[in-house]
């Protein structure tokens, strides 16, 4: 590889194909937030909640579908 595409994000430290101007026009594209959205803090007691209603569910499934369908 040449010198030219070895150049180096400044944020990053990660080579990147493009030239210093369009690369520069990226990390402010990226900087700039237009994507950003608030997001509600991660409640893990919420998942595990979630975690256990569905594999009960699941298991009530399960049996209900053991109960009404004979093996053959």
């Amino acid at each position: 590889m040449n010198q030219k595409n070895q150049s180096k994000n400044s944020d990053s430290g990660q080579a990147t194909r493009l030239n210093n101007s369009d690369q520069q026009l990226v990390d402010d594209f990226v900087s700039s937030g237009v994507n950003r959205e608030e997001r509600k803090p991660f409640r893990p007691w919420t998942m595990m909640l979630w975690l256990t209603l569905s594999i009960i569910a699941l298991g009530v499934a399960a049996r209900v579908i053991g109960i009404f369908v004979q093996p053959y």
